[in-house]
């Protein structure tokens, strides 16, 4: 009994070789960016005081227009600025899986300085909740 799964001549081994490197360096790009994107979760809770983690965690969620959005209150848990630009690390608390979890918002300084920007500060956003994950995720500052 002859069981030949594939034909492996050398054209086809080195087109495997070339299509395993480029999936790991685009696996390796996208571990990069996500990095970059998100803020250690441990690193910003170590900067929150307990209290404030406390006062998040009791934030409701009421209901805004359109389709399972909500708006409610995040923590501004650290501001980085950097000419013009103003990256905030948004901290929020996930109450069905118990867990904080953190956003990025991105804008100007002059939007940063109308919205009340600042660390340990509470703005509102608007969430839309996600019924396959069970949260409320960001979509934008209010």
């Amino acid at each position: 009994m002859n069981l030949m799964f594939m034909d492996l001549r050398p054209g086809v081994i080195g087109g495997l070789v070339v299509g395993v490197i480029v999936c790991g360096i685009f696996a390796l790009i996208c571990l990069k960016v996500s990095k970059k994107e998100n803020a250690s979760l441990e690193k910003v809770l170590s900067g929150v005081p307990e209290d404030l983690q406390e006062e998040l965690k009791n934030q409701g969620f009421e209901k805004a227009d359109g389709r399972d959005m909500f708006t409610s209150q995040a923590l501004v848990a650290s501001v980085d600025e950097d000419g013009d630009k103003v990256r905030a690390t948004l901290l929020f608390w996930a109450e069905e899986h118990e867990n904080f979890y953190t956003r990025i918002a991105k804008m100007s300084a002059s939007e940063a300085d109308s919205r009340g920007i600042a660390t340990g500060k509470f703005v509102p956003v608007l969430m839309k909740y996600d019924k396959e994950m069970h949260y409320y995720d960001y979509k934008k500052l209010v």
